[in-house]
């Protein structure tokens, strides 16, 4: 523990946890949703990142190295994203068996996987299939129209058969170093899925929580059950939280989803208790909480969620 304590302490004095936010392009400016190479940061004993650099379509992607293997978490955007993840896997944990996983579906995390070698396990919750077999590549088709760049990087993406399939929970032994994953959707979509790594006490956490607003992407997402996901995210009590996109942090990423989504919980009730149609709530919400989240979008997404669910 004393040794977890000593690389957590190393990951704040490095700046490493703001890096992402102070690499983020400006508003107006053009990106390339490309994976970088050489980029790879060791933030626990047995845990690499491939910082996203806060760009757009670029996914946190992590390396968790065992002894005997390595699980890689998210792949980027397409083949060409995922050939670099898998050189800095290869360099992170050379010679290990590679096992792999999303945190869900979305393009820019789980259309890489193609380029890993045919020995490779994919590992993907039950309700990572049902959402697969549900939605297709629906939303690569609409990434793909974004940009050529885009449309070239998903030229022929599609997404990996499962070797191992898992329900609730599955632990992944890597020699010396367990994985734990865990499905906690319907969230940001139906099979949002973390990774625990409890000796090194790091949390992949998906979209589930991070620092930039909360996406309620899918059509079944709750805002109740994702607070219920939270609770079992706090359960585990992580050091260090690597999101999907943005800067790595703690468990504050937590706690700040929490007072968001329950704020919005509860003014989406008063108001509905008060007569106000779905609309007027969204207003009256995203007018009182701008100034604090100011991505009134994403949070209109979260407040039509808590309307429905209101009593």
């Amino acid at each position: 523990m004393a040794k977890v304590a000593a690389w957590i302490g190393g990951v704040l004095a490095l700046g490493l946890l703001a890096a992402g936010a102070a690499a983020q392009p400006p508003p107006g400016a053009k990106f390339e949703p490309l994976v970088l190479p050489n980029t790879t940061v060791k933030v626990s004993p047995h845990v690499w990142v491939i910082p996203d650099r806060s760009t757009p379509l670029v996914p946190n992607i992590g390396i968790i190295v065992g002894s005997r293997a390595a699980l890689v978490v998210d792949t980027g955007l397409g083949e060409r994203n995922g050939a670099v993840a898998l050189a800095e896997a290869r360099k992170a944990a050379p010679g290990r068996a590679l096992y792999l996983m999303s945190t869900h579906v979305h393009p820019e995390h789980d259309l890489g996987a193609g380029a890993f070698p045919p020995e490779t396990k994919m590992i993907r919750s039950q309700a990572e299939v049902a959402e697969i077999a549900e939605t297709g590549l629906s939303m690569a088709q609409r990434f793909s129209q974004m940009s050529p760049l885009n449309a070239e990087l998903l030229k022929g993406a599609t997404f990996r058969k499962a070797d191992i399939v898992f329900d609730k929970a599955y632990d992944l032994d890597l020699g010396g170093v367990s994985v734990r994953l865990i499905a906690v959707g319907p969230n940001h979509t139906a099979g949002d899925t973390v990774a625990w790594v409890p000796a090194d006490k790091v949390l992949f956490a998906g979209d589930v929580a991070m620092k930039g607003q909360p996406a309620f992407a899918s059509p079944h997402s709750s805002l109740a059950h994702w607070l219920g996901a939270l609770d079992t995210l706090e359960a585990l009590k992580p050091a260090i939280v690597v999101p999907s996109h943005g800067p790595v942090g703690g468990p504050a990423f937590i706690g700040g989803y929490r007072t968001y989504l329950t704020a919005i919980r509860d003014r989406a009730r008063a108001l509905k208790a008060a007569g106000k149609s779905q609309e007027e709530t969204v207003a009256a919400v995203s007018a009182e909480l701008k100034d604090r989240y100011p991505d009134t979008g994403r949070m209109a997404g979260a407040i039509r969620a808590a309307y429905a669910e209101a009593n």
